[in-house]
Protein backbone atom coordinates (compact mmCIF):
# COMPACT_ATOMS: atom_id res chain seq x y z
CA UNK A 1 0.00 0.00 0.00
CA UNK A 2 1.30 3.25 -0.96
CA UNK A 3 2.03 5.70 1.58
CA UNK A 4 0.56 9.57 2.13
CA UNK A 5 3.65 11.47 2.08
CA UNK A 6 7.15 11.35 1.47
CA UNK A 7 9.07 14.26 2.31
CA UNK A 8 12.64 15.13 1.71
CA UNK A 9 13.42 18.23 3.53
CA UNK A 10 17.15 18.18 2.45
CA UNK A 11 16.64 15.97 -1.18
CA UNK A 12 19.76 16.50 -3.23
CA UNK A 13 19.65 13.97 -5.97
CA UNK A 14 16.36 12.32 -3.85
CA UNK A 15 17.34 8.71 -3.94
CA UNK A 16 14.98 7.82 -0.99
CA UNK A 17 11.99 9.11 -3.16
CA UNK A 18 12.89 7.18 -6.11
CA UNK A 19 13.48 3.75 -4.13
CA UNK A 20 10.24 4.39 -2.66
CA UNK A 21 8.45 5.00 -6.24
CA UNK A 22 10.07 2.01 -7.87
CA UNK A 23 12.17 -0.63 -6.92
CA UNK A 24 16.53 -0.43 -7.89
CA UNK A 25 15.15 3.19 -9.49
CA UNK A 26 18.69 5.16 -8.32
CA UNK A 27 19.62 8.90 -9.65
CA UNK A 28 21.21 9.44 -12.67
CA UNK A 29 23.98 11.92 -11.29
CA UNK A 30 26.26 10.61 -8.08
CA UNK A 31 27.02 12.81 -5.86
CA UNK A 32 28.63 13.02 -2.37
CA UNK A 33 26.57 12.42 0.18
CA UNK A 34 23.94 10.91 -1.49
CA UNK A 35 21.66 8.41 -0.14
CA UNK A 36 21.69 5.85 -2.88
CA UNK A 37 24.04 3.38 -1.60
CA UNK A 38 21.75 3.47 2.35
CA UNK A 39 18.23 4.11 0.48
CA UNK A 40 16.94 0.22 1.18
CA UNK A 41 18.62 0.38 4.94
CA UNK A 42 16.74 3.22 5.36
CA UNK A 43 13.39 2.90 3.99
CA UNK A 44 13.34 -0.89 5.74
CA UNK A 45 13.91 0.68 9.24
CA UNK A 46 11.13 3.17 8.53
CA UNK A 47 8.77 0.36 7.80
CA UNK A 48 8.67 0.81 4.32
CA UNK A 49 10.08 -0.82 0.99
CA UNK A 50 11.43 -0.20 -2.29
CA UNK A 51 8.70 0.32 -4.95
CA UNK A 52 5.83 0.93 -1.99
CA UNK A 53 5.31 4.19 -3.42
CA UNK A 54 3.67 7.77 -2.40
CA UNK A 55 0.84 9.27 -3.14
CA UNK A 56 3.02 12.58 -2.95
CA UNK A 57 6.35 13.80 -2.33
CA UNK A 58 7.69 17.24 -1.41
CA UNK A 59 11.09 17.79 -2.33
CA UNK A 60 13.27 20.79 -0.46
CA UNK A 61 16.40 21.25 -1.99
CA UNK A 62 18.61 24.80 -2.02
CA UNK A 63 20.90 24.11 -5.10
CA UNK A 64 19.75 24.92 -8.86
CA UNK A 65 21.65 22.12 -10.28
CA UNK A 66 19.90 19.35 -7.82
CA UNK A 67 16.41 21.04 -8.36
CA UNK A 68 16.79 20.68 -12.17
CA UNK A 69 17.22 17.38 -11.57
CA UNK A 70 14.25 16.79 -9.25
CA UNK A 71 12.25 18.60 -11.77
CA UNK A 72 13.17 15.78 -14.49
CA UNK A 73 11.75 13.40 -11.57
CA UNK A 74 8.34 15.08 -12.67
CA UNK A 75 7.89 15.58 -15.58
CA UNK A 76 9.12 12.90 -17.93
CA UNK A 77 8.96 15.27 -21.34
CA UNK A 78 11.90 17.28 -19.68
CA UNK A 79 13.55 13.79 -18.52
CA UNK A 80 13.21 12.73 -22.05
CA UNK A 81 14.45 16.16 -24.03
CA UNK A 82 17.56 16.53 -21.48
CA UNK A 83 18.74 13.11 -22.34
CA UNK A 84 18.39 13.40 -26.06
CA UNK A 85 20.45 16.75 -25.47
CA UNK A 86 22.91 14.25 -23.59
CA UNK A 87 23.01 11.85 -26.98
CA UNK A 88 23.68 14.64 -29.14
CA UNK A 89 27.03 15.33 -27.12
CA UNK A 90 28.11 11.75 -26.97
CA UNK A 91 30.31 12.18 -29.81
CA UNK A 92 32.25 15.37 -28.64
CA UNK A 93 35.76 15.16 -27.20
CA UNK A 94 35.36 14.85 -23.63
CA UNK A 95 37.55 17.16 -22.24
CA UNK A 96 36.56 19.60 -24.39
CA UNK A 97 32.99 19.44 -24.00
CA UNK A 98 33.50 19.21 -20.07
CA UNK A 99 35.15 22.47 -20.44
CA UNK A 100 32.67 23.92 -22.99
CA UNK A 101 30.08 23.39 -20.67
CA UNK A 102 31.51 24.49 -17.19
CA UNK A 103 32.37 27.93 -19.11
CA UNK A 104 28.44 28.63 -19.09
CA UNK A 105 28.76 29.13 -15.59
CA UNK A 106 26.62 27.87 -12.43
CA UNK A 107 23.58 25.71 -13.14
CA UNK A 108 20.17 27.93 -13.26
CA UNK A 109 16.79 26.98 -12.07
CA UNK A 110 14.15 28.99 -12.97
CA UNK A 111 13.46 28.41 -15.48
CA UNK A 112 13.57 24.83 -16.14
CA UNK A 113 15.19 24.23 -19.60
CA UNK A 114 16.06 20.61 -20.39
CA UNK A 115 19.57 21.45 -21.91
CA UNK A 116 20.19 23.41 -18.65
CA UNK A 117 19.50 19.99 -16.91
CA UNK A 118 21.51 17.78 -19.15
CA UNK A 119 24.23 20.26 -18.87
CA UNK A 120 24.31 20.19 -15.36
CA UNK A 121 23.78 16.08 -15.28
CA UNK A 122 26.32 15.83 -17.11
CA UNK A 123 28.94 17.94 -15.74
CA UNK A 124 28.12 17.04 -12.57
CA UNK A 125 28.14 13.37 -13.75
CA UNK A 126 31.93 12.82 -14.73
CA UNK A 127 32.85 12.24 -11.50
CA UNK A 128 29.99 9.76 -10.25
CA UNK A 129 29.69 7.22 -13.33
CA UNK A 130 33.06 7.04 -14.72
CA UNK A 131 35.24 7.64 -11.26
CA UNK A 132 36.44 10.85 -11.71
CA UNK A 133 36.65 13.40 -8.62
CA UNK A 134 35.75 16.92 -9.09
CA UNK A 135 38.19 18.80 -7.02
CA UNK A 136 38.18 22.25 -8.53
CA UNK A 137 38.75 23.72 -11.91
CA UNK A 138 41.98 21.98 -12.49
CA UNK A 139 40.85 18.50 -12.85
CA UNK A 140 38.72 17.16 -16.17
CA UNK A 141 37.16 13.84 -17.56
CA UNK A 142 39.29 12.11 -19.41
CA UNK A 143 37.60 8.78 -20.25
CA UNK A 144 35.07 7.58 -22.89
CA UNK A 145 32.95 10.59 -23.19
CA UNK A 146 30.46 8.37 -25.59
CA UNK A 147 29.90 5.45 -22.82
CA UNK A 148 29.15 8.54 -20.17
CA UNK A 149 26.47 10.28 -22.49
CA UNK A 150 24.84 6.92 -23.35
CA UNK A 151 24.52 5.61 -19.32
CA UNK A 152 23.45 9.16 -18.79
CA UNK A 153 20.87 9.41 -21.01
CA UNK A 154 19.30 6.08 -20.02
CA UNK A 155 19.33 6.97 -16.29
CA UNK A 156 17.29 9.93 -17.54
CA UNK A 157 14.96 8.31 -19.63
CA UNK A 158 14.32 5.33 -17.09
CA UNK A 159 13.69 7.58 -13.84
CA UNK A 160 9.93 6.69 -12.33
CA UNK A 161 7.51 9.89 -12.25
CA UNK A 162 7.29 11.43 -9.45
CA UNK A 163 4.47 13.27 -8.42
CA UNK A 164 5.82 15.63 -6.46
CA UNK A 165 6.44 19.30 -5.32
CA UNK A 166 9.37 20.95 -5.01
CA UNK A 167 10.84 24.14 -3.20
CA UNK A 168 13.64 25.35 -2.05
CA UNK A 169 14.14 26.10 1.44
CA UNK A 170 12.86 23.48 4.17
CA UNK A 171 12.81 26.02 6.47
CA UNK A 172 9.76 27.67 4.69
CA UNK A 173 7.33 25.04 5.14
CA UNK A 174 4.47 25.19 7.61
CA UNK A 175 3.04 21.84 7.50
CA UNK A 176 -0.07 20.95 7.94
CA UNK A 177 -1.80 18.34 10.12
CA UNK A 178 -0.71 15.42 7.92
CA UNK A 179 -2.34 12.10 6.99
CA UNK A 180 -1.35 9.37 9.24
CA UNK A 181 1.40 7.25 7.32
CA UNK A 182 3.27 10.27 6.37
CA UNK A 183 7.01 10.40 6.80
CA UNK A 184 9.87 13.05 6.87
CA UNK A 185 13.27 12.58 6.03
CA UNK A 186 16.13 14.62 6.80
CA UNK A 187 19.53 14.23 5.28
CA UNK A 188 21.28 17.59 6.24
CA UNK A 189 24.59 18.34 5.65
CA UNK A 190 26.69 16.45 8.41
CA UNK A 191 28.09 17.81 11.51
CA UNK A 192 32.06 18.47 10.84
CA UNK A 193 31.63 17.98 7.03
CA UNK A 194 31.31 20.60 3.97
CA UNK A 195 27.48 21.42 3.32
CA UNK A 196 25.34 20.81 0.09
CA UNK A 197 25.63 24.40 -1.19
CA UNK A 198 23.36 25.76 1.80
CA UNK A 199 23.78 25.99 5.81
CA UNK A 200 21.44 24.00 7.98
CA UNK A 201 22.92 24.02 11.10
CA UNK A 202 21.75 21.18 14.28
CA UNK A 203 19.25 23.81 15.91
CA UNK A 204 17.71 24.02 12.69
CA UNK A 205 17.40 20.26 11.76
CA UNK A 206 16.34 19.88 15.39
CA UNK A 207 13.57 22.47 14.79
CA UNK A 208 12.85 21.24 11.67
CA UNK A 209 12.67 17.69 12.63
CA UNK A 210 10.28 18.50 16.01
CA UNK A 211 7.84 20.95 14.00
CA UNK A 212 7.15 18.01 11.21
CA UNK A 213 6.69 14.85 13.84
CA UNK A 214 4.39 17.65 16.07
CA UNK A 215 2.50 17.88 12.57
CA UNK A 216 2.12 14.22 12.54
CA UNK A 217 4.47 12.51 10.46
CA UNK A 218 7.42 10.15 11.51
CA UNK A 219 10.59 11.41 11.20
CA UNK A 220 13.96 10.01 10.17
CA UNK A 221 17.67 12.11 10.65
CA UNK A 222 20.33 10.94 8.80
CA UNK A 223 23.78 12.07 10.42
CA UNK A 224 27.18 10.92 11.61
CA UNK A 225 26.19 10.02 15.40
CA UNK A 226 22.80 9.68 17.06
CA UNK A 227 21.05 13.15 17.72
CA UNK A 228 21.15 13.66 21.39
CA UNK A 229 18.64 16.25 21.75
CA UNK A 230 16.03 14.04 19.89
CA UNK A 231 17.06 10.57 21.76
CA UNK A 232 16.30 12.32 24.78
CA UNK A 233 12.69 13.45 23.48
CA UNK A 234 12.25 9.53 23.15
CA UNK A 235 13.40 9.02 19.81
CA UNK A 236 15.59 6.09 18.37
CA UNK A 237 19.32 5.91 16.92
CA UNK A 238 20.22 2.81 14.61
CA UNK A 239 23.63 2.97 12.69
CA UNK A 240 23.59 1.69 9.43
CA UNK A 241 27.24 1.87 8.55
CA UNK A 242 27.44 -1.67 7.49
CA UNK A 243 24.13 -1.72 5.53
CA UNK A 244 25.67 0.18 2.56
CA UNK A 245 25.27 -1.07 -0.76
CA UNK A 246 28.02 -0.97 -4.30
CA UNK A 247 30.82 1.56 -3.88
CA UNK A 248 32.63 2.60 -0.55
CA UNK A 249 33.08 6.84 0.44
CA UNK A 250 36.26 6.53 -0.65
CA UNK A 251 36.67 10.09 -0.62
CA UNK A 252 34.45 10.75 2.59
CA UNK A 253 36.12 11.25 6.15
CA UNK A 254 32.79 10.76 6.96
CA UNK A 255 32.69 6.68 7.26
CA UNK A 256 29.74 6.68 10.39
CA UNK A 257 26.14 6.54 9.25
CA UNK A 258 23.54 7.03 12.29
CA UNK A 259 19.49 7.54 11.56
CA UNK A 260 17.58 9.24 14.50
CA UNK A 261 13.80 7.90 14.00
CA UNK A 262 11.03 9.13 15.89
CA UNK A 263 9.26 5.62 16.17
CA UNK A 264 11.43 2.43 17.15
CA UNK A 265 13.63 0.82 14.11
CA UNK A 266 11.98 -1.86 12.10
CA UNK A 267 13.28 -4.71 9.65
CA UNK A 268 16.68 -6.53 10.74
CA UNK A 269 18.16 -4.28 13.34
CA UNK A 270 22.07 -3.95 14.40
CA UNK A 271 23.50 -2.19 17.53
CA UNK A 272 25.24 1.26 18.17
Amino acid sequence: MRIPLLVELCAGTAALSLRLERSKARPPVSRMGAKTGYADAILSRMGLHPGQGADHYLLCEPDPGCRLLLEAYRDRALAQAAAEHIRGWKDEEPRALWERLRKEGPAKCPPVDPREVARWALSEGWGGLVGVAYNGPGCHPSHDGSRTADTMSTRLTALPTLPATITDDARTVDPPQLPDGSWVYIDPPYIGTTGYGHSLGRPEVIALARRWHEAGAHVAVSEAEPIAELVADGWHAHELSRERVGQKRTFSKQQREVLTISRAPRGQLGLL
